[in-house]
């Protein structure tokens, strides 16, 4: 399992690519929802999200080395990825936050930084859970996009031996 998500020699087929991408879209979907349990925690974890990347990047690398692509196009699937999801995280805010509210609410904290953070957050509170639904929807659809358009080399090639 260390090798799947740690690594990024080798190569994986097509079924097991999206059996990892799941469990780390799980792990995603639950590290989003943090703070709407908890503000202080969800900041937290936020950051600490980040470690996720790495397992992506190399679940992805090893989906291109099975095609016969090189890892570094993985920058590609990651640009698109994020880009998605900025552009879906700012529908759902637009959709669900009063946007002038929240801006007087930041603006009368003034000076008192948590103050200001606590009022954006009260006010983004409802889309926590459609925006964690949102990143796991889009996260699996391009697992599923990029696994329909990363078609598995049959033969051996620099990467390793052909998957099952």
């Amino acid at each position: 399992m260390g090798n799947l998500f740690f690594s990024t020699k080798g190569r994986i087929g097509p079924a097991a690519f999206q059996s990892a991408a799941i469990i780390l879209i799980a792990i995603g979907f639950a590290i989003n929802m943090v703070p709407f349990l908890s503000f202080s925690l969800g900041m937290i974890v936020s950051i600490l999200s980040l470690v996720i990347l790495w397992p992506w990047i190399c679940l992805w690398v090893k989906r291109l080395h099975d095609a016969g692509k090189s890892g570094w196009m993985v920058l590609v699937v990651l640009l698109v990825l994020i880009g998605v999801n900025i552009v879906v995280g700012r529908l759902m805010l637009s959709m669900l936050v009063d946007q002038a509210a929240m801006q007087e609410a930041v603006l009368n904290a003034g000076a008192d930084v948590m103050g200001a953070m606590k009022a954006s957050a009260e006010f983004t509170k409802p889309t926590i859970i459609p925006s964690a639904i949102a990143g796991a929807v889009t996260s699996f659809v391009v697992v599923f996009l990029g696994n329909k358009v990363l078609k598995s080399d049959p033969e051996e090639n620099q990467f390793g031996g052909p998957t099952s």
